[in-house]
């Protein structure tokens, strides 16, 4: 197996256990939603999705602000 081919699955492996969490969590929310409150299963995972691409962003930044890391 090469090396992309694994980062591949694995990258998959990660959106489809996203998928279940939020799936999971959606469930739970579901049932106390109003017509006020209602937010769909697939806005609720876009904006996980949207959240976890930031936060990948930060970690290739650096991961630590500079509070965080005792310069100040």
């Amino acid at each position: 197996m090469e090396i992309s081919d694994f980062a591949n699955q694995f990258s998959k492996l990660k959106e489809k256990e996203l998928e279940q969490r939020v799936w999971e969590f959606w469930l739970v929310k579901y049932p106390h939603m109003t017509e006020d409150t209602f937010v769909s299963y697939e806005d609720m995972l876009a904006i996980a999705k949207q959240q976890g691409e930031q936060e990948q962003e930060e970690e290739a930044q650096g991961g630590l602000y500079a509070d965080q890391a005792g310069f100040f």
